[in-house]
């Protein structure tokens, strides 16, 4: 029956193991105190106060994001009563979903008959468990959702000009994707497809088709919808809020970032990262999409130069912009990914490929040996896990899982050896193998989320009293948890001891206490839970008097 699900339906086959195979971390995972935190916090603070356009966050104006997004997990709170992990997770995996099905389609309409079903899954297979893909399929941001937008922006614009169905609605629905991808996540959305197909046009010197597909109706269309979000914007939160979104938020960001800062060339080395297992596959498609094969007058189909200089200017922008992280660059993993076969398919297989999946089967064979001796050691000698840090690594579930990951890679290794250019047989070992471990290993995250969130920590806190916290990464928003305000006394140990409370709850981390000789003698009378990397102090009334005999001698000791 499975296989003959993968015949007729690959992408439905894929699409449901990903399901089965993310589900219980997409259940049972914390929310990370990074953004999905921040996020929950925001959507609270909106629905607390009524607001549609305009977000605060503790109080202070949040117009780092457009409002689409938070609609979406506005809308699961109210459906489910409650924030649920899994239903907001459901938010990047169905774009995710999305995303693969259009750009399968896409590579059948260009070349039908070409793929066989194997083949076709094979390629989901790669997106899918593409690194940071993989990652931002069950991660609460906006990228994902932003991405599927621009997958269908330009898949109406490749629809368009190639005559592909309605020519009218394409031309509605180009400008329409792109101010989606706008209203999702920011300027990047609404960039992309119009400078994709910009390049894509000049350089085949069509310029006359430009006034075509962004003339007056593409521009109309994104204005009107922009003036109506702005004119919302203004009338609810004011100028000072509108300008810091149309402004700050954007220019300020792109020439001179505040946040995220990085040189020019950033982006050169961590893509490799962030598209493993299958980068060195995937990354060069991206040139030789638009190259012939040596001694070959075949030329690049208008399919591997479209996608080809797609990537290639999303990651050109992304490099001119200042402010730069690793997810920023998703818009490109569709388009690189789905490149890679069709390049195969005229140039033919080489040894670099063979190179590039054999560097994938041996990570994953590697990786997994490596989780899985972990593993078993720490089930052998258990305080082995906790000398590391890590209790949830002895664990079966991380044995079996890591064993799996090992089978997969090294399958993959004998039959990318034995069936020299089958590239879908080792690609399906490897990403099929890595799915399942993923599977077994978030059966324990219960545990490892004492790592990832702060939901376990906040269960320690006793549900009464001011709740302090010191050297701890963006703690204001464990109100979400505690449901009060969380007093931030900063990183500064020796300010801390200074001015000490009286009482209360404090949270730090464990290994401050290694920092600061006079801290540990402050809380070694103190009462301690663990959980992670933090501990959880119960002050004493007599905290403030110890603190500033502590901060006194350890200002003479220097």
């Amino acid at each position: 029956m499975i296989k003959k699900l993968i015949d007729n339906h690959p992408v439905l086959a894929v699409i449901l193991l990903m399901l089965l195979t993310l589900a219980p971390v997409m259940a049972l995972r914390d929310y990370s105190p990074s953004n999905e935190l921040r996020y929950i916090s925001i959507v609270d603070e909106a629905i607390e106060q009524g607001h549609v356009l305009v977000f605060t966050n503790q109080g202070q104006d949040y117009a780092d994001k457009p409002p689409f997004y938070f609609w979406l997990m506005m809308l699961c709170k109210i459906l489910f009563g409650g924030h649920c992990m899994y239903a907001l997770s459901m938010l990047s995996f169905i774009p995710a979903c999305i995303i693969i099905a259009v750009m399968d389609k896409w590579l059948r309409s260009s070349y039908p008959d070409a793929f066989s079903s194997r083949q076709r899954a094979a390629m989901a297979l790669m997106l899918a468990t593409t690194g940071l893909f993989l990652g931002m399929t069950v991660f609460l941001r906006m990228d994902m959702l932003m991405c599927m937008w621009i997958v269908l922006a330009l898949w109406a614009f490749w629809k368009w000009d190639n005559g592909i169905g309605n020519e009218a609605s394409q031309r509605l629905l180009l400008p329409f994707y792109t101010f989606m991808a706008l209203f999702t996540k920011g300027p990047v959305g609404v960039l992309v497809p119009p400078l994709a197909i910009l390049v894509y046009l000049g350089l085949s010197k069509r310029w006359k088709d430009i006034g075509k597909y962004l003339g007056v109706v593409f521009w109309g269309i994104l204005a009107v919808l922009c003036a109506v979000w702005f004119t919302g914007v203004f009338l609810e939160g004011g100028a000072g809020y509108l300008n810091n979104l149309l402004f700050h938020q954007t220019v300020d960001r792109a020439v001179n970032s505040f946040h995220h800062k990085a040189p020019v060339w950033f982006y050169l080395g961590l893509i490799w990262a962030v598209m493993a297992p299958w980068c060195f596959a995937t990354v060069p498609s991206m040139v030789t999409g638009l190259v012939r094969k040596r001694g070959s007058d075949v030329r690049p189909s208008e399919y591997e130069r479209f996608l080809a200089l797609t990537s290639i200017t999303i990651f050109v922008m992304l490099s001119c912009f200042s402010s730069k992280l690793a997810i920023y660059l998703a818009p490109i993993f569709p388009f690189a990914v789905y490149l890679w076969p069709a390049v195969i398919r005229r140039k033919g297989w080489s040894g670099w490929q063979s190179a590039a999946i054999l560097f994938a089967a041996v990570l994953a064979a590697v990786t997994g040996l490596a989780a899985a001796l972990a593993a078993f050691a720490c089930l052998v000698v258990p305080k082995l896990s906790e000398l590391v840090s890590f209790p949830f690594l002895r664990s079966p579930l991380i044995l079996m899982g890591g064993l799996v990951l090992a089978y997969g890679g090294i399958k993959a290794i004998v039959v990318s050896s034995k069936y020299k250019g089958a590239w879908e047989k080792p690609v399906s070992a490897v990403s099929v193998s890595l799915l399942i471990a993923l599977f077994l290993v978030s059966f324990k995250m219960p545990a490892i989320n004492d790592y990832v969130g702060y939901g376990n920590l906040c269960k320690l806190v006793p549900e009464s009293g001011q709740v302090y916290t010191l050297q701890v990464h963006r703690p204001e928003n464990m109100d979400v948890y505690l449901g009060r305000d969380v007093y931030n006394l900063g990183d500064d140990i020796d300010s801390f001891l200074l001015l000490a409370p009286k009482e209360g709850t404090l949270i730090l981390p464990v290994k401050a206490f290694g920092e600061s000789e006079a801290l540990g003698q402050y809380l070694e009378n103190l009462d301690l839970e663990y959980c992670g990397p933090y501990a959880v102090c119960s002050l004493d009334p007599l905290g403030e008097k110890q603190a500033r005999k502590h901060a006194r001698k350890a200002r003479r000791s220097r």
